[in-house]
């Protein structure tokens, strides 16, 4: 069964995700915080977030750090909820279906190339989940066939999987075009995700200006490029208060 993908208020949803509460959100809710977020969409509980550092490291939300610096995090404590921002990387929220925690990564180029999607992976199910009752939507990035990256950046990333897919031919023989959440996909099939628990949202960032910030917008728009993005969109999901199975 293919999932679906749902737009409500300017928020969007996955049915891979039903019997969770979250959201990829965007531009429209910004400059909210996942404190605000959390009260407004899901009520009762604790939103947490890290300090992302294009990394590979998870964060446990216990203990209570006060901002770790992390790109990953996951939560089993009922009606807490797990956020990461993201403007041109991919926001991956994780439910399991058995248990209920849930799980939030931040991964570009960087975080795909250092493993932490695996990573991620192999600490949840050493803590007691099964590869089969994760569900795990890819939100939205930016798409392949806008994505320029140097060689030297594919080669990086396409090292973590056996088989290579999500290169793109670019006009500059220096470079190509990565479909950064096709190589994502691969790496949860070949850890030993099913495809029918993988959903990838079919928006981009880059090309929907309307609904998405994108940094990879800002550089292409500015002579002077920021060092990071000046404006992000937040995607967090709530643990329930009980399993949905």
């Amino acid at each position: 069964m293919n999932a679906q993908w749902y737009w409500h208020d300017h928020v969007l949803t996955c049915s891979l995700l039903d019997g969770f509460s979250h959201g990829f959100f965007t531009r429209a809710q910004a400059p909210q915080v996942p404190e605000q977020l959390h009260r407004q969409y899901f009520g009762a509980g604790t939103a947490y977030s890290v300090k992302q550092v294009h990394g590979d490291r998870l964060w446990d939300t216990q203990p209570r750090d006060p901002l770790p610096e992390a790109d990953a995090l996951f939560t089993d404590e009922p009606l807490a909820s797990t956020w990461i921002c993201s403007a041109d990387c991919v926001p991956i929220l994780i439910g399991d279906r058995q248990s209920g925690r849930v799980a939030a990564i931040h991964a570009g180029w960087r975080g795909t190339a250092a493993n932490i999607i695996p990573q991620t992976l192999t600490h949840l199910c050493a803590t007691g989940s099964q590869p089969e009752h994760l569900m795990i939507a890819l939100g939205p990035a930016i798409s392949g066939m806008v994505y320029q990256v140097k060689t030297s950046v594919a080669e990086a990333v396409l090292a973590t999987i056996e088989h290579t897919v999500g290169i793109l031919v670019d006009p500059d023989p220096e470079r190509v075009r990565l479909d950064l959440r096709q190589v994502q996909h691969q790496q949860l099939q070949e850890w030993g995700i099913g495809k029918h628990q993988i959903a990838t949202a079919p928006h981009c960032t880059l090309r929907e200006p309307e609904r998405f910030f994108s940094y990879r917008r800002v550089c292409l728009e500015s002579s002077t490029p920021p060092a990071k993005a000046p404006a992000i969109q937040w995607s967090g999901i709530q643990h329930p208060p009980q399993p949905p199975i």
